[in-house]
């Protein structure tokens, strides 16, 4: 079976669970479907939390961005990473294509990743964040994947920072109220381009011209709910959101309504929206992009030549890339991600477009002056303090996504060769879990697998992501204006 089908495969099972679970829970969440689709949109913003004076649960406040941990008000910054990587002898091991048995098990990983630092930091007694994990599902509490039946590890294990992604507008009360037990976990909401069908219309049949507005066949409720959380709560991320070619939405949707070209155009239009609001309130997003890097460059195309036309009466080029700057989110994770190291190249550039501008022309105006390959390259000075470094992407991995799916000899060495090029202040791991006794192991196991690709050392990785992830957290509400 080709990795297509595999994917197409595991996606629809995807599905099928979301729903099962879902309707297990449909009598908790009535109120909440009935709020989103036929009441006011405020009503959905009034949360209702769980007892958090339960045995069961962490005596945290109830708002997850004020139970997440904060110094000074401020999102925390890392207190264990010490002096930076650089110059750090790493263990060498030759980077290949990757079988079952090249690298170690997600709990192999954690034990080894546990055991490579103390347990207490000496300065202020707190327990150290040994990972990150940067995109997952645990609050859908659907199989466990990789913990053992003898592995306890408790939800706010202080060890670990996460952040939970919700897929729908369905789940964003229960990833909002799995996030408030714990004060190393944040919450991102978003609509996920496999749910589209959950903002629909009731029966977009109905719909009878096909050249009308495709706007109208969107329940726009959630548009106004989302930003009304995003209100609420300040260390909200907007997440899962993406593109993707292979959803069920994508394949299935009516053709009489215009088949696959009318649903991408949905995905965009709705994609789209949630960027333009994490903009507006300063939130990083965890993107999903699968099959689908043009459409989503496209996006970003789009918003950049928006914003340029807005502003196209600044001559200062310094002045016009603040606000072309603020168009966009202070930071973007691609989750999981499948695309080839010429992607990571074009979205890379794409960056350099918005944030030195002045350093692309002249390089270009180098380019076609001297003919010499990478010759802008070398002249094209950035921020090299990483305090004074605005970065747009994070390119995140996962152990379920691109080491277990991954299985065809050919998408095994593009994943590599993608991996590789990635600039090591970007890598961020994921756990892409969907049960909370697997986000550790999960996230351990990915770090396991960009470590034996890049022929770094797991303490390395494990640590050389802990900072990123932290800095892509933080990037809540920052903006840059240099």
């Amino acid at each position: 079976m080709r990795i297509t089908e595999l994917y197409i495969l595991a996606q629809e099972m995807s599905q099928i669970a979301f729903q099962l679970s879902t309707s297990s829970s449909i009598l908790r969440l009535k109120s909440i479907s009935t709020s989103l689709y036929n009441s006011r949109p405020t009503t959905f913003g009034q949360l209702a939390f769980p007892d958090l004076t339960s045995s069961t649960m962490s005596p945290t406040p109830s708002c997850p961005c004020c139970a997440f941990l904060t110094t000074n008000g401020a999102l925390f910054l890392p207190w264990n990473t010490g002096e930076d990587d650089d110059g750090e002898e790493s263990v060498a091991i030759e980077s290949k294509s990757l079988s079952a048995e090249d690298i170690m098990t997600p709990n192999e990983s954690w034990d080894r990743i546990s055991m490579s630092s103390s347990v207490v930091d000496s300065n202020d007694g707190r327990q150290q964040i040994l990972l990150v994990d940067t995109h997952g599902h645990p609050h859908l509490s659907r199989d466990v994947q990789y913990a053992e039946n003898d592995t306890s590890i408790p939800i706010d294990d202080q060890s670990i920072v996460s952040l939970t992604c919700a897929v729908s507008p369905l789940d964003w009360n229960s990833a909002l109220e799995y996030a408030s037990q714990s004060q190393n976990i944040l919450p991102a909401l978003g609509i996920h381009p496999w749910y589209l069908a959950d903002i629909l219309v009731d029966d977009i049949t109905n719909i009878i011209d096909i050249q009308e507005d495709i706007t109208k066949y969107i329940k726009w409720d959630w548009l106004s709910e989302l930003e009304t959380q995003l209100s609420n709560h300040q260390h909200l991320l907007v997440g899962e959101i993406g593109m993707c070619k292979m959803a069920r939405f994508v394949r299935e949707f009516p053709k009489e309504k215009g088949g696959k070209a009318t649903a991408l155009q949905l995905q965009k239009l709705v994609f789209k929206k949630q960027l333009d609001l994490a903009a507006k309130w300063s939130r990083p997003v965890t993107a999903h992009c699968v099959n689908a890097h043009g459409l989503f460059m496209e996006v970003m195309r789009d918003t950049l030549k928006e914003v340029k036309e807005s502003y196209a009466e600044i001559d200062d080029i310094k002045e016009a890339k603040r606000h072309w700057r603020k168009a966009f989110p202070p930071s973007i994770g691609m989750h999981s991600f499948t695309g080839t190291a010429h992607h990571v190249g074009e979205i890379l550039a794409f960056e350099k477009e918005i944030l030195y501008p002045e350093e692309v022309e002249a390089g270009g105006k180098r380019h076609r002056r001297k003919k010499q390959q990478g010759a802008n390259k070398e002249e094209i000075q950035q921020p090299t303090q990483e305090c004074d470094k605005d970065i747009l992407f994070y390119f995140g991995f996962s152990h379920a996504v691109n080491h277990v799916m991954c299985t065809s000899e050919k998408a095994r060495k593009k994943g590599s060769e993608a991996v590789r090029s990635i600039p090591s202040d970007r890598l961020l791991v994921e756990s892409d879990v969907h049960n909370s006794a697997d986000v550790i192991f999960g996230t351990a196991g990915a770090a396991a697998y960009a470590a034996q690709v890049r022929g770094e050392s797991l303490e390395q990785v494990a640590r050389s992501t802990t900072k990123n992830g932290l800095r892509f957290l933080s990037s809540l509400g920052s903006r840059t204006d240099s």
